[in-house]
């Protein structure tokens, strides 16, 4: 069995009589003595949770074998630790609260040890990335030796007096602010606690340490962190951030500082780079989750959320979110279905993420941590959360109040009626009625509520002896007294069915005007003075013909049939030699996608994205103008497209027809 030498031994055991001392109560652990459990300690320590041993009691308890002791934590020892596991933690708890990281510390093997002295009641438990040692817990204490590692003192500062603000603090800290931007009940997060250097890191390998270093100034100056605050935290960063590229000229300290010092000032002096703030959420996730979950009480709730102010990770509980959902008429029962029933999860993922809260302060603990959770803290989601687990491209949300969610009937109808004010769409009615997952029936009700103004959109084409010709034959198989989409209008307004020989009939009688009508989608709108009955374009014979083909009608003019199959062709090998690509870009993307070559890259593509209205952004295909649409518009909402692409809705014509050929055909 090994023993320690005498030294060691007598300095082990001197160490322990200054600790009890002091006020610490101390007990031996094995160490090397049991190298299975190195932390485990040599006596039956329960009784010196509540008493601090005597000298003679250490004489006794110390042996030889036993190379490392521990301090009891909690009220016997006035003493409360906080054990860190890895230093990243460390370095960002002394960056949010640097008044408490100067106190007494202990270096660990994987982390550290901060030390603090209190008469207040805390239990021991666990955070992300470490452990609060409290009532019934210890810690090793300098000079223990645990393999070929030896406890020494980082910091030999005396032990910071905590109160019970402090403790209630640093709680918060460990148990909220970590998760969430804010929590009811009076504990919220400050605007200035953020972890920028963690923000920094991340993107310097994706976008280049000078790209990263503007983003993460930018982003905290948004937060509300002061200039100074920011230097302070992102300079040393910088200066010893390796560049993404190896191949890169090699700088000098001092350049790096000062270019970090000019880069964060300028980030100050910018823009915004935050989206422009939302009323709601993106219409995308509306339109999502009321097709795919057949229900409004998921995408109700969430608005009723953002009415409230609660978005971007802001916490709520249970009972606060009743009280919300109750203002816009949603019951607990469908409360608790957005939050932890069917409506919660979508392809598998929780759509507002949930955390267990425990020790929220230093009164009324789960000591014995047993039953229920103190607390459970449910965030609220972000547009860009929503976004990537719905797998919708960002949209703009129209603007809703209370009264349109009130009920399923009234949230549907208030985002028919805003898309319409937005848009003045012309559109099938199948589509208004798959966007919000209704019936074309309910749609049609919602027009006559609202008032819309529906405008019928007409194509014609004055038929002649020459133009006759494009109608279709009616064959004696076909019982139709009716040709759909399109139909013959004289000129008093009586209309016929598109048969050849009813227009040609027609054009014999003298004195006539026959109009060859096809119907379009037609366009609504809400304006207040009153729309047209009807909007006429007119259209060529040809035009017609190709239309007949698209929709897989016999077309007897072999010469236009060739023509239609000779479009196919002709856009298959457009298809297969230019390669059609619509790239969606990120920041981790855009170097490998568009290369360095600002001339070549503008000549073949282009960039693109969609505005708050929906409407398209073109611009260069250069490297920095892409990060800067990232910046405004979000990674997976900009793309990268080829110029020398095929028309995709003439391919889908093209082979549409072909598919009309090919069943005609076949036997």
């Amino acid at each position: 069995m090994k023993f320690l030498p005498n030294f060691r031994h007598k300095s082990l055991l001197n160490e322990a009589k200054k600790l009890a001392d002091s006020g610490y109560s101390v007990i031996p652990v094995h160490g090397d003595n049991a190298p299975d459990e190195p932390k485990k300690p040599a006596i039956r320590w329960r009784q010196y949770q509540k008493r601090i041993a005597s000298h003679a009691e250490i004489d006794a308890a110390f042996d030889k074998r036993f190379t490392a002791l521990g301090i009891v934590c909690g009220r016997v020892s006035r003493l409360l630790v906080i054990d860190f596991d890895d230093q990243r933690r460390y370095r960002q708890f002394c960056m949010r609260l640097p008044q408490y990281a100067d106190t007494y510390s202990v270096k660990t093997r994987r982390g550290c040890h901060l030390y603090f002295r209190s008469d207040e009641l805390v239990p021991s438990h666990q955070f992300a990335g470490g452990d609060i040692k409290g009532e019934r817990s210890y810690v090793l204490a300098p000079p223990s030796q645990v393999g070929d590692f030896t406890y020494r003192a980082m910091n030999a500062l005396p032990a910071i007096q905590l109160q019970r603000g402090d403790i209630d603090k640093l709680l918060n800290y460990f148990h909220v602010n970590s998760v969430a931007t804010g929590l009811p009940g009076g504990l919220r997060r400050q605007r200035s606690d953020m972890d920028v250097a963690r923000v920094y890191a991340r993107l310097a390998g994706q976008i280049g340490r000078n790209n990263a270093l503007y983003r993460a100034a930018a982003i905290a100056r948004e937060q509300g962190m002061a200039l100074a605050d920011v230097e302070k935290c992102l300079v040393p960063l910088h200066v010893e951030q390796p560049a993404k590229d190896a191949a890169h000229r090699r700088e000098k300290p001092v350049e790096r500082l000062l270019e970090a010092q000019r880069s964060i000032a300028s980030a100050f002096r910018g823009g915004s780079v935050a989206r422009p703030d939302q009323a709601g959420i993106p219409n995308a996730v509306r339109e999502r989750l009321l097709t795919a979950q057949g229900s409004s009480i998921m995408p109700r709730f969430l608005d009723a959320l953002y009415l409230a102010g609660w978005k971007d990770g802001a916490a709520f509980t249970l009972s606060e979110a009743v009280d919300v959902a109750r203002r816009v008429g949603l019951s607990r029962k469908s409360v608790l279905q957005a939050l932890t029933g069917d409506r919660s999860i979508f392809n598998g993922r929780h759509i507002i993420s949930r955390r267990y809260v425990e020790y929220l302060d230093n009164r009324g603990l789960n000591l014995k941590k047993r039953g229920r959770p103190v607390k459970v803290v449910f965030q609220a989601p972000s547009a860009g959360r929503l976004l990537a687990v719905l797998n919708v491209r960002w949209t703009p949300s129209d603007a809703l109040c209370e009264s349109d969610l009130r009920t399923a009937k009234s949230y549907r109808q208030a985002l028919h009626r805003a898309y319409i004010q937005r848009l003045n769409p012309q559109l099938p009615m199948r589509n208004f009625a798959d966007r919000l997952g209704a019936s074309t029936r309910t749609i049609r009700r919602y027009n006559h509520d609202l008032g819309v103004q529906i405008t019928a959109c007409i194509s014609r084409l004055q038929l002649a002896e020459r133009t006759v010709r494009c109608l279709p034959r009616r064959t004696g198989d076909v019982q139709r007294n009716a040709t759909a989409g399109y139909w013959l209008e004289a000129a008093a307004g009586a209309r016929y069915p598109a048969w050849r020989h009813i227009g040609a009939k027609l054009l014999k009688e003298a004195g006539k005007t026959i109009w060859l009508c096809i119907r379009r989608a037609s366009r609504y709108s809400l304006a207040a003075e009153p729309a047209p009955a009807a909007e006429y374009t007119s259209i060529r014979a040809a035009e017609f013909l190709q239309l007949r083909v698209w929709r897989g009608e016999t077309v007897e003019n072999p010469g236009l049939r060739e023509r239609a199959m000779g479009l196919l062709r002709r856009a298959k090998e457009r298809v297969v030699t230019t390669g059609y690509q619509k790239l969606r870009l990120s920041y981790s993307t855009v170097a490998e996608r568009i290369a360095d070559d600002k001339i070549a890259e503008t000549i073949n593509g282009y960039l693109y994205a969609l505005d708050e209205r929906g409407q398209q952004l073109r611009r260069p295909a250069r490297r920095g103008i892409a990060y800067r649409m990232l910046k405004e518009f979000g990674e997976g909402n900009v793309f990268l497209a080829l110029r020398d692409t095929a028309d995709e809705v003439l391919v889908s014509l093209a082979r549409g027809a072909e598919r009309a050929a090919t069943a005609r055909e076949s036997p």
